[in-house]
């Protein structure tokens, strides 16, 4: 399998979609076990807590790229 990056193109409705989809992923998270419950007591290699912190960086990263989309580049 080939493992290098990829690349993706999304329409603006699918860009909201995925912002909606990590979002609700986090807070399901969050019902289930909330900050100051076990989920930051787990052993950093825990999957649990590795793909708690991948979806929050995606979160993040799907976040700067929606700003991105305003700025038109022209200083004002």
């Amino acid at each position: 399998m080939d493992q290098n990056d990829i690349t993706v193109t999304l329409t603006e409705v699918e860009h909201e979609l995925i912002n909606d989809i990590l979002s609700h992923a986090l807070e399901s998270i969050h019902l289930v076990a909330p900050y100051d419950a076990g989920i930051w007591d787990l052993p950093i290699d825990s999957p649990i807590l590795q793909r708690y912190t991948l979806i929050e960086n995606l979160k993040e990263r799907f976040n700067l790229l929606w700003v991105d989309r305003f700025e038109t580049g022209d200083s004002l």
